[in-house]
């Protein structure tokens, strides 16, 4: 899941490191609902509410998925056969875990102060 927020000066998406889950773990880990953010396009520093973050799907979680699978069923295509293509599921559990995550996210807000 790839946390974004839109810097106020210049309008780019700025995208945040963070491994928090929900919006309360984001909150614990900055220390506060509002954090200070530098924005690298324009080189602004902000403040930012923990509300004014979005959450989307990480694309390249689901590809390297993808990709594992791939190899997984070519491997096992020797030994399960047509069995093997079972494992095709994988990816789509990665992705709609990703999908229920940024859903998650977005639609818990923090009371602000």
């Amino acid at each position: 899941m790839k946390l974004y927020i839109r810097c106020t000066s210049c309008k780019k998406e700025l995208t945040l490191k963070s491994s928090a889950n929900t919006r309360p773990d984001l909150q614990m880990e900055k220390g506060a609902a509002e954090f200070q953010v530098n924005c690298m396009h324009c080189g602004k520093l902000f403040k930012a509410h923990v509300n004014d973050l979005r959450a989307e799907s990480n694309v390249s979680v689901t590809l390297y998925s993808l990709l594992a699978t791939v190899i997984i069923m070519v491997v096992l295509w020797f030994f399960l056969g047509i069995i093997s293509t079972i494992f095709f599921i994988i990816p789509l559990l990665v992705w709609y875990a990703q999908k229920q995550a940024a859903k998650a996210f977005n639609s818990y807000l923090i009371r602000r102060r």
